[in-house]
């Protein structure tokens, strides 16, 4: 760290660099200067080596000017939210009953974290690496888990095999003839959304993405998402619910889908926001699950495309008293002790006798 600093004093100071040597030499503007251009890592060594460094990177002034440095400025939140919040000041809480003394942003995570960007999922790589792209089996990290069934699921380049094409997407995700899934684990205080803000603001989330199907066969998918109170956690009571119908509640929504075989194959967009939930959530939870309806060996299942997760605060700045949780189950209490986490590589599974096989030269019946 100190190697660091230096050769920065050294390019600003020139020659004069010697008799910069001296901490105490240094003015707190050439110290700033330095911090704005570090990475991450030794930032954090430079806060914990004194009680300076500590005070320079604890001013919101200077995480403001690194986003807008390392381009990262919509991780963010609006500058009425700053303002409001260095004066403690916001609408619905006139008379005072909320307690809005502590309330101040994370900086240093929301810069590095994410903050109010928009979330994508992490899960790409493994495709990329996975021999044609395709991953079956189980892949579990801290941020998604894969469980793959069938000929599991495949990563297709563009708008797919057997879609219309869309300028919009370039990779989709195909589901094979068995129910497969598609976790992703977003824990939104280590993305850098502070807990007072889910607390007493409650912002809108919205999980987004584009999903489409084979025109030539029949296929179904799901899409759910949950907010929880600990990591990786579904609450097994609503999600019985969500794999049969449609739901909206406080903490849980789900869109089930299904297209017939010979439906137009365009990309459509589908959304699930969260508006009204209830004080203490701290993770999100987002679900695909799907499967062709004719049982064919390949790929002929529904796609999906460009997720996407958004925390969107109001434009102006308000607080909300804190609401109870009237969905409350008994895995809120009790989460499922999940075994660590199982890094597996795809594996070929037998071909089962039952499996149907697509015909070769596909037709329209009604067109003859």
């Amino acid at each position: 760290m100190i190697k660091t600093i230096m050769s920065y004093i050294e390019k600003l100071g020139g020659e004069q660099s010697q008799c910069l040597i001296d901490a105490e030499n240094v003015n707190n503007e050439c110290f700033v200067h330095i911090f704005l251009r570090l990475d991450s890592k030794t930032l954090r060594n430079c806060m914990l080596a004194c009680h300076r460094f500590r005070s320079l990177l604890s001013n919101d002034s200077f995480w403001v000017e690194r986003a807008r440095i390392i381009g990262r400025v919509n991780n963010l939140p609006p500058f009425a939210w700053r303002k409001a919040t260095n004066q403690k000041k916001f609408k619905g809480n006139e008379s005072g009953e909320i307690d809005v003394s502590k309330f101040a942003f994370n900086f240093p995570i929301m810069v590095h974290s994410g903050g109010y960007s928009t979330i994508r999922p992490t899960f790409f790589s493994y495709f990329d690496a996975a021999p044609n792209h395709i991953i079956q089996g189980i892949i579990r990290s801290d941020e998604f888990k894969i469980g793959a069934t069938g000929n599991g699921i495949q990563m297709e380049q563009n708008s797919g095999y057997g879609c219309e094409p869309h300028t919009d997407v370039e990779k989709c995700f195909a589901f094979s003839f068995a129910n497969s899934s598609i976790y992703i684990f977003v824990d939104l205080v280590a993305k850098g959304i502070d807990p007072w803000i889910l607390d007493y603001v409650r912002p809108k989330i919205r999980i987004s993405q584009k999903i489409n199907h084979r025109h030539d066969c029949a296929a179904s998918l799901t899409l759910a998402a949950q907010l929880n109170y600990h990591e990786t956690q579904w609450v097994q009571e609503n999600g019985q619910v969500q794999v049969s119908r449609n739901t909206d509640l406080k903490r849980s929504k789900s869109i089930n889908k299904q297209w017939p075989q010979w439906t137009e194959a365009t990309w459509a967009d589908v959304a699930l926001e969260f508006n009204n939930y209830p004080s203490g959530m701290r993770h999100l939870t987002v679900l695909n699950t799907g499967k062709d309806d004719q049982f064919w060996q390949g790929f002929y299942g529904p796609k999906i495309a460009n997720i996407e997760i958004k925390v969107i605060l109001p434009e102006m700045p308000v607080v909300r008293p804190l609401q109870e949780d009237t969905e409350r189950k008994r895995e809120d209490d009790e989460p499922h002790n999940e075994q660590a986490p199982q890094f597996r590589l795809p594996f070929l599974r037998g071909r089962r006798n039952v499996m149907a096989i697509p015909p070769a030269i596909f037709h329209n019946p009604a067109e003859e």
